[in-house]
Protein backbone atom coordinates (compact mmCIF):
# COMPACT_ATOMS: atom_id res chain seq x y z
CA UNK A 1 0.00 0.00 0.00
CA UNK A 2 1.34 3.46 -0.92
CA UNK A 3 2.12 6.04 1.76
CA UNK A 4 -0.55 8.30 0.24
CA UNK A 5 -3.33 5.75 0.73
CA UNK A 6 -2.01 4.89 4.18
CA UNK A 7 -2.25 8.56 5.15
CA UNK A 8 -5.83 8.74 3.84
CA UNK A 9 -6.82 5.69 5.89
CA UNK A 10 -5.29 7.22 9.00
CA UNK A 11 -6.99 10.59 8.50
CA UNK A 12 -10.46 9.28 7.69
CA UNK A 13 -11.39 8.51 11.31
CA UNK A 14 -9.78 11.79 12.38
CA UNK A 15 -11.97 13.80 10.02
CA UNK A 16 -15.08 12.12 11.36
CA UNK A 17 -14.73 13.96 14.65
CA UNK A 18 -15.02 17.31 12.92
CA UNK A 19 -13.61 19.35 15.80
CA UNK A 20 -9.96 18.51 15.18
CA UNK A 21 -7.80 20.67 12.96
CA UNK A 22 -6.34 18.12 10.55
CA UNK A 23 -3.88 20.67 9.15
CA UNK A 24 -2.36 21.01 12.62
CA UNK A 25 -1.57 17.28 12.85
CA UNK A 26 2.06 16.48 12.09
CA UNK A 27 2.10 12.73 12.70
CA UNK A 28 0.36 9.73 14.22
CA UNK A 29 1.97 7.21 16.51
CA UNK A 30 0.68 3.78 17.45
CA UNK A 31 1.06 2.94 21.16
CA UNK A 32 -0.26 0.19 23.39
CA UNK A 33 -2.93 2.63 24.54
CA UNK A 34 -4.10 3.42 21.02
CA UNK A 35 -3.39 5.86 18.19
CA UNK A 36 -1.89 9.17 19.30
CA UNK A 37 -2.18 12.35 17.24
CA UNK A 38 0.80 14.73 17.29
CA UNK A 39 0.16 18.44 16.76
CA UNK A 40 2.33 21.29 15.53
CA UNK A 41 2.27 22.95 18.97
CA UNK A 42 3.91 19.84 20.46
CA UNK A 43 0.78 18.63 22.23
CA UNK A 44 -1.00 15.37 21.58
CA UNK A 45 -4.18 13.39 22.19
CA UNK A 46 -5.57 9.93 21.60
CA UNK A 47 -7.62 9.27 18.51
CA UNK A 48 -10.67 8.40 20.60
CA UNK A 49 -12.93 11.09 22.04
CA UNK A 50 -10.67 11.41 25.05
CA UNK A 51 -8.35 14.42 25.39
CA UNK A 52 -5.02 13.59 27.00
CA UNK A 53 -2.96 16.76 27.13
CA UNK A 54 -3.62 20.46 27.32
CA UNK A 55 -2.37 23.08 24.89
CA UNK A 56 0.94 24.88 25.23
CA UNK A 57 -0.93 28.01 26.33
CA UNK A 58 -2.49 26.15 29.26
CA UNK A 59 0.88 24.73 30.26
CA UNK A 60 2.75 28.03 30.41
CA UNK A 61 4.26 27.04 33.76
CA UNK A 62 5.77 23.85 32.33
CA UNK A 63 4.06 21.68 34.97
CA UNK A 64 3.08 19.05 32.41
CA UNK A 65 6.18 19.23 30.24
CA UNK A 66 8.94 19.26 32.87
CA UNK A 67 9.81 15.97 34.60
CA UNK A 68 6.87 14.25 32.89
CA UNK A 69 7.73 10.56 33.36
CA UNK A 70 5.18 7.79 32.86
CA UNK A 71 7.16 4.70 33.86
CA UNK A 72 8.60 5.83 37.20
CA UNK A 73 6.83 6.76 40.42
CA UNK A 74 9.12 9.62 41.35
CA UNK A 75 9.86 12.18 38.66
CA UNK A 76 11.74 14.92 40.51
CA UNK A 77 14.00 13.20 43.07
CA UNK A 78 14.35 16.40 45.06
CA UNK A 79 15.08 17.01 48.73
CA UNK A 80 12.65 18.95 50.89
CA UNK A 81 15.33 21.51 51.74
CA UNK A 82 15.59 22.39 48.05
CA UNK A 83 11.90 23.34 47.76
CA UNK A 84 11.26 27.06 47.83
CA UNK A 85 8.35 28.56 49.74
CA UNK A 86 5.30 29.05 47.57
CA UNK A 87 1.52 29.36 47.82
CA UNK A 88 -0.63 26.80 46.05
CA UNK A 89 -4.20 27.41 44.93
CA UNK A 90 -5.90 24.14 45.82
CA UNK A 91 -9.37 24.78 44.48
CA UNK A 92 -11.57 27.37 42.81
CA UNK A 93 -14.54 27.39 40.46
CA UNK A 94 -12.40 25.92 37.67
CA UNK A 95 -10.48 23.45 39.82
CA UNK A 96 -12.76 21.86 42.44
CA UNK A 97 -11.99 19.22 45.06
CA UNK A 98 -13.53 15.79 45.52
CA UNK A 99 -12.85 13.15 48.17
CA UNK A 100 -11.09 10.17 46.57
CA UNK A 101 -13.28 7.76 48.56
CA UNK A 102 -15.67 8.08 51.47
CA UNK A 103 -14.64 5.66 54.20
CA UNK A 104 -13.08 5.17 57.61
CA UNK A 105 -9.60 6.63 58.02
CA UNK A 106 -7.65 3.99 59.93
CA UNK A 107 -4.06 5.10 59.41
CA UNK A 108 -2.54 8.52 58.95
CA UNK A 109 0.72 10.19 57.98
CA UNK A 110 3.80 9.20 59.99
CA UNK A 111 7.56 8.99 59.54
CA UNK A 112 7.25 5.61 57.87
CA UNK A 113 3.81 5.94 56.29
CA UNK A 114 3.51 8.82 53.87
CA UNK A 115 -0.21 8.85 53.22
CA UNK A 116 -3.74 8.20 54.45
CA UNK A 117 -5.24 4.72 54.48
CA UNK A 118 -8.98 4.88 53.81
CA UNK A 119 -11.05 1.73 54.24
CA UNK A 120 -13.20 0.58 51.32
CA UNK A 121 -14.74 -2.55 49.83
CA UNK A 122 -13.14 -4.25 46.85
CA UNK A 123 -14.63 -2.76 43.72
CA UNK A 124 -15.58 0.59 45.25
CA UNK A 125 -14.96 3.52 42.92
CA UNK A 126 -11.94 5.71 43.67
CA UNK A 127 -12.12 9.23 42.24
CA UNK A 128 -9.69 12.01 41.34
CA UNK A 129 -9.25 14.53 44.15
CA UNK A 130 -8.47 17.47 41.83
CA UNK A 131 -8.40 18.23 38.12
CA UNK A 132 -5.22 17.04 36.46
CA UNK A 133 -3.48 14.66 34.08
CA UNK A 134 -2.63 11.01 34.69
CA UNK A 135 1.16 10.67 34.92
CA UNK A 136 1.39 7.04 36.06
CA UNK A 137 -1.14 4.23 35.81
CA UNK A 138 0.07 0.66 36.17
CA UNK A 139 1.08 -2.06 38.60
CA UNK A 140 3.97 -1.12 40.87
CA UNK A 141 6.17 -3.86 42.34
CA UNK A 142 7.45 -1.56 45.09
CA UNK A 143 4.41 -2.21 47.26
CA UNK A 144 1.78 0.18 45.90
CA UNK A 145 0.18 -2.48 43.71
CA UNK A 146 -2.08 -1.01 41.03
CA UNK A 147 -1.16 2.65 41.33
CA UNK A 148 -2.53 5.84 39.77
CA UNK A 149 -0.64 9.14 40.03
CA UNK A 150 -2.28 12.40 38.94
CA UNK A 151 -0.35 15.62 38.46
CA UNK A 152 -2.50 18.66 39.14
CA UNK A 153 -2.44 22.16 37.72
CA UNK A 154 -0.72 23.63 40.79
CA UNK A 155 2.16 21.11 40.69
CA UNK A 156 0.82 18.80 43.39
CA UNK A 157 0.57 15.08 42.67
CA UNK A 158 -1.91 12.68 44.25
CA UNK A 159 -1.32 8.93 44.62
CA UNK A 160 -4.02 6.24 44.75
CA UNK A 161 -2.64 2.78 45.59
CA UNK A 162 -3.70 -0.88 46.10
CA UNK A 163 -6.44 -0.73 43.46
CA UNK A 164 -8.03 -3.87 42.04
CA UNK A 165 -8.45 -2.24 38.62
CA UNK A 166 -7.17 0.91 36.91
CA UNK A 167 -9.75 2.80 34.83
CA UNK A 168 -7.50 5.46 33.29
CA UNK A 169 -4.31 5.61 31.23
CA UNK A 170 -1.28 7.85 31.16
CA UNK A 171 -1.65 11.36 29.70
CA UNK A 172 -5.42 11.28 30.15
CA UNK A 173 -7.05 14.47 31.43
CA UNK A 174 -9.33 13.94 34.43
CA UNK A 175 -11.54 16.19 36.49
CA UNK A 176 -12.15 16.16 40.23
CA UNK A 177 -14.62 13.38 40.95
CA UNK A 178 -13.89 11.36 37.81
CA UNK A 179 -13.58 7.59 38.41
CA UNK A 180 -9.94 6.56 38.10
CA UNK A 181 -9.83 3.09 39.65
CA UNK A 182 -11.64 0.40 41.60
CA UNK A 183 -10.52 -0.17 45.18
CA UNK A 184 -8.75 -3.33 46.22
CA UNK A 185 -5.80 -4.79 48.09
CA UNK A 186 -3.07 -5.20 45.49
CA UNK A 187 0.60 -4.84 46.38
CA UNK A 188 1.67 -4.84 50.02
CA UNK A 189 -1.71 -4.58 51.66
CA UNK A 190 -3.46 -6.38 54.51
CA UNK A 191 -6.97 -5.66 53.29
CA UNK A 192 -9.00 -3.52 50.86
CA UNK A 193 -8.22 0.17 51.25
CA UNK A 194 -7.10 3.22 49.32
CA UNK A 195 -3.65 4.49 50.20
CA UNK A 196 -3.87 8.20 49.33
CA UNK A 197 -0.87 10.50 49.19
CA UNK A 198 -0.21 14.13 48.35
CA UNK A 199 3.27 15.01 47.15
CA UNK A 200 4.90 18.19 45.93
CA UNK A 201 7.82 17.51 43.60
CA UNK A 202 7.97 13.95 44.96
CA UNK A 203 8.15 15.07 48.60
CA UNK A 204 5.26 13.73 50.73
CA UNK A 205 3.12 15.98 52.89
CA UNK A 206 0.45 15.24 55.46
CA UNK A 207 -2.84 15.29 53.54
CA UNK A 208 -4.69 16.09 56.77
CA UNK A 209 -3.07 19.53 56.65
CA UNK A 210 -4.97 20.05 53.41
CA UNK A 211 -8.19 18.04 53.88
CA UNK A 212 -10.76 18.30 56.66
CA UNK A 213 -11.42 14.57 56.62
CA UNK A 214 -14.33 14.60 59.08
CA UNK A 215 -16.26 17.11 56.96
CA UNK A 216 -14.98 15.76 53.62
CA UNK A 217 -13.72 19.12 52.34
CA UNK A 218 -10.60 21.24 52.02
CA UNK A 219 -9.42 23.15 55.06
CA UNK A 220 -8.70 26.19 52.86
CA UNK A 221 -8.48 26.93 49.14
CA UNK A 222 -4.91 28.20 49.45
CA UNK A 223 -2.06 26.20 50.94
CA UNK A 224 1.41 27.58 51.80
CA UNK A 225 4.27 25.26 50.88
CA UNK A 226 7.11 25.62 53.37
CA UNK A 227 9.73 23.16 54.57
CA UNK A 228 7.77 22.39 57.73
CA UNK A 229 4.76 20.96 55.86
CA UNK A 230 6.88 17.94 54.93
CA UNK A 231 7.25 15.29 57.63
CA UNK A 232 5.24 17.41 60.09
CA UNK A 233 6.24 15.31 63.10
CA UNK A 234 9.51 17.27 63.05
CA UNK A 235 7.47 20.24 64.24
CA UNK A 236 4.86 18.41 66.33
CA UNK A 237 4.39 20.28 69.62
CA UNK A 238 2.46 17.27 70.97
CA UNK A 239 5.44 14.93 70.74
CA UNK A 240 5.75 12.42 73.59
CA UNK A 241 9.13 11.59 75.13
CA UNK A 242 10.03 8.75 77.49
CA UNK A 243 12.96 8.44 79.89
CA UNK A 244 14.73 5.10 79.49
CA UNK A 245 14.69 2.72 82.46
CA UNK A 246 16.43 -0.57 83.17
CA UNK A 247 15.04 -3.36 81.01
CA UNK A 248 13.49 -1.08 78.39
CA UNK A 249 13.74 -2.17 74.76
CA UNK A 250 12.52 -0.63 71.54
CA UNK A 251 10.05 -3.47 71.17
CA UNK A 252 8.54 -2.89 74.62
CA UNK A 253 8.27 0.85 74.04
CA UNK A 254 6.62 0.32 70.67
CA UNK A 255 4.03 -1.99 72.24
CA UNK A 256 3.42 0.36 75.18
CA UNK A 257 2.82 3.40 72.95
CA UNK A 258 0.93 1.56 70.19
CA UNK A 259 3.52 2.15 67.50
CA UNK A 260 6.35 0.08 65.99
CA UNK A 261 10.12 -0.11 66.26
CA UNK A 262 10.64 1.26 62.76
CA UNK A 263 8.61 4.37 63.60
CA UNK A 264 10.50 5.04 66.85
CA UNK A 265 13.83 4.63 65.06
CA UNK A 266 12.78 7.04 62.32
CA UNK A 267 11.64 9.69 64.81
CA UNK A 268 14.88 9.47 66.76
CA UNK A 269 17.18 8.83 63.80
CA UNK A 270 18.60 5.69 65.36
CA UNK A 271 19.04 2.09 64.23
CA UNK A 272 17.09 -0.93 65.43
CA UNK A 273 20.20 -2.26 67.20
CA UNK A 274 20.96 1.02 68.98
CA UNK A 275 21.64 0.45 72.69
CA UNK A 276 19.26 2.42 74.92
CA UNK A 277 20.98 4.36 77.68
CA UNK A 278 19.28 4.45 81.06
CA UNK A 279 18.25 7.99 81.93
CA UNK A 280 18.23 9.28 78.35
CA UNK A 281 15.03 10.47 76.67
CA UNK A 282 13.59 8.98 73.52
CA UNK A 283 10.65 10.14 71.44
CA UNK A 284 7.86 7.55 71.30
CA UNK A 285 5.05 9.47 69.59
Amino acid sequence: MSKKWLLVLILLPIMSFGQRNVDAITDTVETKNGTVLLYKNFTWEYLENEPVMMSIEEDSTGIFSSQWINDQIFAYKMQRDSVRDTLLLLADSLHPFHMPIYGHLFRGFTYTHKGLDIKLNKGDTVRAAFNGVIRYAKYNRGGFGNLVIIRHYNGLESYYAHNSKILVRVNQIVKAGDPISLGGSSGRSRGPHCHFELRYKDIPMDALRVIDFDNQKLIAINFPITKKVFYPNDYNVNAVYYKIKNGDTLGRLAKKYHTNVKEICAMNKIKTNTKLRVGSSIRVR
